[in-house]
């Protein structure tokens, strides 16, 4: 990850696409990326999982609490917009 920030620090900002593209399709191959995964997934395991940690529960836990965010964000976001187009209206909240 380090050679695509050293390539795009001497980019214009219309180069950038282009660049991060070429550095996607050479670096980025799914033999690539399954050979990542399994390397950091028996890291994981071995260091975690084997040990009998609590940290794979915890971030099972940290993961669903930040999907549950970001999938009702938008809800909320809409929601609090509308309360406040409300106010501004002079109308009731809720």
């Amino acid at each position: 990850m380090s050679k695509l920030v050293q390539g795009l620090k001497n980019l214009k900002v219309k180069e950038v696409p282009g660049y991060v593209q070429k550095y996607a399709g050479d670096n980025l191959t799914p033999a690539q990326l399954n050979s990542r995964y399994n390397g950091w997934y028996a890291k994981y395991k071995k260091e975690h999982i084997d040990q009998g940690s609590f940290k794979p529960l915890q971030d099972l836990i940290l993961s669903v609490f930040a999907l549950s965010y970001v999938i009702s964000w938008p809800k909320e976001y809409a929601h609090y917009k509308h309360e406040q187009e409300a106010k501004l209206a002079g109308a009731a909240a809720h």
